[in-house]
């Protein structure tokens, strides 16, 4: 199943803080290069010094991305529809 088809299929609860972000990142590691996960903490962090944290929804989206399956207008259109 690709990161798309796991974003239309599940409701994903909002995340409250750094911590449940990267335990949500953590569970997708093993799927990621070295560089994709880099790519994807890095955009958490920075987000998270902003008081945003990401959600599961936000993790599939930047991997989805990643992995050329969602293009970041496609992205954006979505986050703003939420």
């Amino acid at each position: 199943m690709s990161y798309l088809e796991l974003l239309q299929s599940n409701n994903y609860p909002k995340s409250n803080s750094k911590e449940e972000s990267l335990a949500i990142l953590q569970r997708y590691r093993e799927d990621l290069t070295k560089n994709e996960y880099q790519a994807v903490l890095d955009s958490l962090c920075s987000h998270a010094i902003e008081g945003i944290y990401f959600s599961e929804v936000h993790i599939l989206l930047a991997i989805s991305n990643l992995k050329n399956e969602l293009p970041v207008s496609k992205i954006v259109d979505r986050l703003k529809a939420s």
